[in-house]
C-alpha cells in the first residue's frame, strides 16, 4: 500500500504498545472514509445542481409553449382580421356604387335652388345640365401594396409569381355635370347678385360668369347673361335651407325652356 502523504515513518507515539500494522490500517481506513466523503459532497453538488437546471429548462420548455399557443391564436386572429378587412373592402366597394346610383340632389330642388336665387325682375331663359361619364381604368386589389411589394425580398417576390393574381376592383360609374343658366336680367348688379348667390349655393361649384351683354327684349333693354357652373360629386339637397323637392310643370311657364 503506498504511503500517506501525511503518514510518516514515526508513525506510533514512544511508549504506544499498538502494532505498527494497526495504527497504518486505521489511517488508511480515515483516509477513505475522507475521500468518500467528499466525493458523495461533490456528487450531491452535481445532482442539485442538475435538478436545478432541469427545473429551469421545464420552466423554459413551458414559456416556450405557451408562447407558442399565444402565437397560434393570435395568428388566426390576424388570419380574421385580414378576411374582414376584405369583406370590409367589398362592403365600401359596394356602398360607392350604391351611393353613385342615388341621386343625393334631386333635379327639383336644384331647379328650385335656381329660382328662389333669381332677383324679382330677373328672368330664366334656359337652363342645361350636361353630363359626362369619367373613364376610370379597373384597378387590381394588388397594385394598391405596390409600394409594400417592392419592399419585399427577391426570394418573397419570386415566389408571389406563381399566385394568381385578385380579380380586379370593379369602380362606381363617375359623372362630370355641367351647368348653363342663361337669362336676362335688367341691370349688371342684378347679375352680379344672383351669381353671388349662385356661388354661395351649397348644390353648385365654380360658378363663372361666361358672358353678360345687352339685348332688346319685347322693346326693354335688358342684359342676357350666361352662368356656367359645376355639380359636385358630394352635393347633398339636406344642406339647402328651406328648400324642398316638388314636381315642376315646365309646360305652364310660357316663354322659358328648361333642358336636362
Amino acid at each position: 500500500m503506498s504511503k500517506v502523504p501525511w503518514q510518516n515513518d514515526n508513525s506510533s507515539s514512544p511508549g504506544s504498545f499498538l502494532p505498527k500494522d494497526y495504527i497504518q490500517g486505521k489511517q488508511d481506513l480515515r483516509f477513505v472514509a475522507i475521500t468518500v466523503s467528499l466525493f458523495i459532497i461533490v456528487m450531491l453538488g452535481v445532482v442539485g445542481a442538475f435538478l436545478v437546471t432541469n427545473q429551469r429548462w421545464t420552466s423554459v420548455r413551458d414559456q416556450q409553449t405557451m408562447i407558442a399557443a399565444e402565437y397560434e391564436s393570435e395568428s388566426a386572429k390576424l388570419d380574421q382580421l385580414k378576411l374582414l378587412e376584405t369583406q370590409r373592402e367589398e362592403m365600401l366597394s359596394k356602398a360607392r356604387i350604391t351611393t353613385t346610383l342615388l341621386e343625393t340632389a334631386p333635379r327639383s330642388v336644384l331647379l328650385a335652388e335656381l329660382v328662389t336665387s333669381l332677383p324679382k325682375e330677373a328672368t330664366l331663359l334656359q337652363v342645361q345640365l350636361d353630363s359626362k361619364r369619367i373613364k376610370q381604368s379597373p384597378v387590381n386589389a394588388a397594385s394598391r401594396d405596390a409600394k409594400k411589394a417592392k419592399a419585399k425580398t427577391g426570394s418573397r417576390s419570386k415566389s408571389n409569381k406563381g399566385k394568381e393574381m385578385p380579380p380586379p376592383v370593379v369602380l362606381p360609374p363617375k359623372f362630370e355635370y355641367t351647368l348653363t343658366i342663361t337669362g336676362v336680367a335688367p341691370t349688371n348688379t342684378q347679375v352680379a347678385d344672383y351669381l353671388n348667390r349662385l356661388q354661395n349655393s351649397p348644390l353648385l361649384e365654380k360658378v363663372e360668369l361666361a358672358f353678360i351683354q345687352q339685348t332688346n327684349l319685347e322693346d326693354l333693354d335688358l342684359r342676357r347673361f350666361e352662368i356656367v357652373a359645376r355639380l359636385p360629386d358630394d352635393a347633398d339637397a339636406r344642406e339647402v335651407n328651406d328648400t324642398e323637392e316638388f314636381d315642376l310643370d315646365l309646360a305652364s311657364i310660357p316663354g322659358r325652356e328648361y333642358n336636362q
